[in-house]
C-alpha cells in the first residue's frame, strides 16, 4: 500500500507531493485511510509564516474523515471498518504522521468522532477543528458549564456565524439553551438562523452594534457571552462593544486581541486553540469528540457545517486549497474528496 502525501520539505517552502511509509499506531492512536480531508485558513497561514512547526519536512492539515485501518493498544472506543472524523494532531506534536494531507493519517483516540452512516465523509471532514475549536472556547476557557438537564438562559453572540467555526459555535451554544444573535454575510443568514441563532445581522451594516443589542432586549436577555469566530478587520473590538451594553462580559477570540486596540472595560478576552484537546484538554476532548458529538451527529442535534465546496484531484490538489483559502472564502469549507 502507498502513502500519497502532500509534503511542506521546509518553513516558508512549497508542497512537495511523496510516497510516505504508512505508520503504525501507538496507544491510544487509530491509524485512518482518509476519504475526505478539508482545508482550513490555518494551513496556508502556518505555510506562509512557519508558526506552529517546529520540524521539517512535514504534513500539514487537522480535518480527516475515513475508515479506521488498524488501532494501537488501548483503544476501546473504536475498531477497525469504523467510519469516524477527527483532528489530527500535526500543529501540537510536530509529528508529520499526524498530518491530514496524505492517504493514511494517525488519530488519538481522544480527538476522534464516529460518524454516522447518514453523514457522508465528504461532510464529516469539516466537522474536527470547527468543533474542537468553538468547543475549547466555550468550556474551558469561558467556563460555561457542559450540557446537562439545567438549560443556560441569556444571550450569546456569534461574530462570524457563517463560518465553520462560528457556525459550530451558533450550534453549541443553542444546544445549551441561549439565546443566540449572529453575525454574518447577509446572504447567510437563513442558514445561520437555521443552525439555531434567534437573528443574524449584516456585519457590513453601520449600525450593526445598536441592532444587536435592541434585539436582545426585545428577547429580554442580557448578552454576557460573546465568541468572535473571525477575530480581525474590527470584529473583535465590535463584539466588545456589544458586550459593554451588557455591563461586560466574556469575550472569547480565535486570533489575539489586536496591539493597536484598547482593551474593553468590563470584558475579559480569551483565547481559543483546538490544539488544546491534545495538550492540557485532553479529557475535554475525549468528552466532546467521544461522547457529545457522536451523540450530537446520531441524535442530528448537530449537522456539519457550512456548505461544501470540492477540490478536485486528491492530494496533489491541496496547494490548490491553500491558494483558494487565501483568495478568501465565505460561507462554505473546502474539501478533497479521495475515495
Amino acid at each position: 500500500m502507498s502513502n500519497t502525501a502532500a509534503v511542506l520539505t521546509k518553513s516558508k517552502g512549497s508542497i512537495s507531493i511523496e510516497q510516505r511509509p504508512i505508520p503504525k499506531p501507538q496507544a491510544h492512536q487509530l491509524l485512518v485511510k482518509n476519504h475526505a480531508l478539508a482545508t482550513n485558513p490555518v494551513d496556508f497561514k502556518i505555510q506562509e509564516s512557519g508558526y506552529f512547526i517546529q520540524k521539517y519536512p512535514t504534513v500539514l492539515g487537522s480535518d480527516i474523515a475515513g475508515t479506521v485501518e488498524a488501532i494501537g493498544e488501548g483503544v476501546t472506543k473504536f475498531k477497525k471498518g469504523d467510519r469516524v472524523a477527527g483532528f489530527a494532531a500535526v500543529i501540537a506534536n510536530n509529528d508529520p504522521d499526524h498530518g491530514a494531507f496524505q492517504e493514511y493519517t494517525l488519530l488519538f483516540e481522544n480527538a476522534t468522532t464516529h460518524l454516522p452512516d447518514a453523514i457522508s465523509f465528504e461532510e464529516g471532514s469539516i466537522l474536527p477543528m470547527a468543533v474542537a475549536t468553538a468547543g475549547v472556547g466555550m468550556f474551558p476557557t469561558m467556563e460555561i458549564p457542559r450540557p446537562s438537564a439545567h438549560k443556560q438562559s441569556g444571550g450569546f453572540l456569534v461574530w462570524g456565524g457563517s463560518s465553520s467555526v462560528g457556525s459550530a459555535a451558533v450550534q453549541i451554544a443553542h444546544a445549551l439553551g441561549f439565546t443566540v444573535f449572529a453575525v454574518a454575510s447577509a446572504h447567510h443568514h437563513h442558514m445561520v438562523n437555521k443552525l439555531g441563532a434567534k437573528a443574524t445581522f449584516d456585519y457590513k451594516d453601520s449600525k450593526v452594534i445598536d441592532h444587536i443589542v435592541n434585539a436582545a432586549r426585545e428577547h429580554k436577555v442580557e448578552i454576557k457571552y460573546a465568541f468572535d469566530a473571525i477575530s480581525e478587520h474590527g470584529s473583535a473590538q465590535q463584539a466588545a462593544k456589544v458586550l459593554e451594553h451588557f455591563g461586560g462580559g466574556k469575550l472569547c477570540l480565535t486570533l489575539p486581541w489586536p496591539e493597536d486596540a484598547e482593551k474593553p472595560k468590563g470584558v475579559e478576552v480569551v483565547n481559543t486553540g483546538a490544539y488544546r484537546i491534545l495538550t492540557d484538554q485532553k479529557e475535554f476532548g475525549a468528552y466532546l469528540f467521544n461522547d457529545w458529538l457522536t451523540e450530537s451527529l446520531a441524535n442530528k442535534t448537530y449537522v456539519p457545517s457550512p456548505g461544501i465546496e470540492l477540490i478536485h484531484g486528491g492530494i496533489p490538489s491541496v496547494q490548490q486549497a491553500f491558494d483558494q483559502h487565501k483568495k478568501g472564502l465565505s460561507g462554505k469549507k473546502l474539501v478533497l474528496k479521495l475515495v
